[in-house]
């Protein structure tokens, strides 16, 4: 099963991370590690990312990487190379984790 994430719903009206549970901490932290590594090589179509897999219970862990592409509607895809572990994460961008150079005109 695929994880969906709404990058804004950890977040409130002033872009900072909500209280969130442990589990939730823990996909959050997840989530903004592909999102920063993802937004720094958004013009690679699929790359690794420094990350390991994250998204299962502790008794359930993985050792897989996580491999990313940045779609052309600005969605983030990304998938465990060693599990069935993938997602997707939209409205990362402007977040303080989008690393993406800004170019002033």
């Amino acid at each position: 099963m695929a994880l969906k994430a709404n990058l804004r719903h950890f977040l409130n009206e002033d872009g900072d991370a909500l209280e969130l549970t442990e589990q939730a901490k823990i996909i959050f932290k997840f989530l903004t590690k592909i999102v920063s590594s993802a937004s720094e090589h958004i013009d690679q179509p699929l790359f690794n990312i420094d990350l390991q897999c994250n998204t299962r219970a502790v008794e359930l862990s993985c050792r897989g990487g996580i491999k990313v592409r940045c779609s052309a509607i600005g969605m983030i895809e990304w998938y465990c190379d060693t599990c069935q572990a993938c997602g997707t994460i939209s409205n990362w961008q402007g977040s303080v984790w989008d690393k993406q150079e800004r170019i002033i005109h």
